[in-house]
């Protein structure tokens, strides 16, 4: 999206996504938000407020959301690979049958969370709080 700002001899760009009423970027306010089946690869949500977002099938391989708040957020088949997760809280979070192979999850809480069928391959774990509570600690 290009933004024209000013007279013929001042001009800006910028370039801005969203998703129904949310803004993609660090710290957005999406909590509640519909955002089922959403292409967010690469996507900048550090800090981002996601409790009870629905994001079944969206794509988030890669992205950076560290920090976020994502509790009770729906994330059913979710493609999360490579995503940056250290000090998320997805607690309660509906993961079922989503991909967090190679997801970075340092200092994340994923207590109550639903995670039939989730893949983590690879994942990476330091004092992360597991579904059951207990916390992992196999890559400090």
């Amino acid at each position: 999206m290009l933004v024209v700002v000013g007279l013929a001899a001042a001009c800006a760009t910028t370039e801005r996504t969203d998703i129904g009423t949310c803004a993609i970027r660090p710290g957005a306010n999406c909590a509640g938000n519909y955002m089922k089946g959403s292409r967010l690869a690469y996507s900048i949500l550090s800090g981002a407020k996601l409790d009870f977002a629905d994001l079944t099938k969206a794509n988030l391989a890669w992205s950076s959301l560290a920090g976020a708040r994502m509790r009770r957020a729906v994330l059913e088949r979710a493609n999360l690979v490579g995503a940056q997760l250290g000090y998320a809280d997805l607690q309660g979070a509906n993961l079922t049958g989503a991909n967090l192979s190679g997801a970075i999850l340092t200092y994340t809480n994923l207590y109550g969370a639903q995670v039939q069928g989730a893949r983590f391959t690879d994942a990476l774990y330091c004092r992360t709080i597991m579904p059951d509570g207990t916390v992992a600690n196999p890559d400090c």
